[in-house]
């Protein structure tokens, strides 16, 4: 896939949503309006913050993410695509920004709250509901709530029904309009003007969209290693597999289309 041009970036784009929300006159009025409550401070956050345990594991690279005055976590997304088992992403991104939370030998009481948000331009749901807010309770028993700190919400842009702030609509409607290359009038909402205004500032900015191809050529760079590793690995799984039915490396060199000194190769490999 060719890398986007920088011009064509809208807020959908990770690194532009990166870059505007990342300021936290933009990302704290929208955190406030969504979840009904006040933020006295931000006092930490990051953009496309890396989150990873170990080499061999699998990595997390957080859109925006951010501290409040409580020491409360919160991660905000955005999704031009939509994902499969977009639950269990969430409940992977939850999981390891609380692994972060915690000082060696402190008490899990003092695990801090966290919230993650997806912003999505398409209906992950299918219901047409605009905000999707997870609750937890008692199995048989949902006037018991299950509280443990852990918050998630998916943001639906291609919404149908109504169930947010007009604020949060409105900003909907704009992810939705940017999204679909179309124009959407915000002279109503100072906020959005904002937005938008960050927006424009990204793009005359030179800097920045170096910083954007660089990061983009590093991220396809990425995607080819990984591809080709995949790629590897099924050609040893198939390579095995072929010998254990009695075929000769000759012969499946021949079947596969490899030069028979790199079936040799990964036949030797784990």
């Amino acid at each position: 896939m060719p890398i986007k041009p920088f011009k064509d970036l809208s807020l959908v784009d990770d690194f532009m949503f990166s870059e505007v929300m990342r300021q936290p006159e933009n990302i704290k009025p929208f955190l406030e309006t969504l979840l009904e409550k006040k933020i006295q401070r931000v006092v930490a956050i990051d953009k496309q913050k890396d989150l990873k345990d170990t080499y061999d594991t699998h990595g997390i690279r957080l859109d925006v993410y951010l501290e409040d005055e409580h020491n409360t976590k919160y991660d905000v997304e955005v999704q031009a695509r939509l994902h499969r088992k977009l639950e269990k992403r969430i409940r992977y991104y939850a999981s390891g920004i609380d692994r972060r939370s915690l000082e060696m030998n402190a008490d899990y009481e003092e695990l801090s709250d966290n919230f993650v948000i997806f912003i999505c331009v398409e209906d992950y749901f299918k219901a047409g509901l605009a905000v999707y807010e997870r609750e937890s309770h008692i199995k048989g028993a949902p006037e018991i709530p299950y509280e443990d700190g852990s918050h998630a919400y998916i943001l639906n842009a291609d919404f149908t029904k109504e169930n947010g702030s007009p604020a949060v609509l409105d900003f909907l409607r704009y992810v939705r309009a940017s999204y679909r290359g179309e124009q959407y009038d915000i002279s109503k909402s100072s906020y959005l003007q904002q937005i938008d205004e960050a927006v424009n500032k990204v793009k005359k900015d030179s800097g920045r969209e170096m910083e954007y191809m660089t990061m983009a050529m590093k991220m396809m760079d990425e995607r080819k290693e990984a591809f080709e590793q995949g790629q590897r690995a099924s050609q040893i799984k198939t390579i095995k597999r072929m010998l254990a039915r009695g075929l000769s490396l000759e012969e499946i060199s021949d079947m596969i289309g490899l030069e028979l000194d790199e079936a040799e190769r990964l036949a030797k490999q784990e």
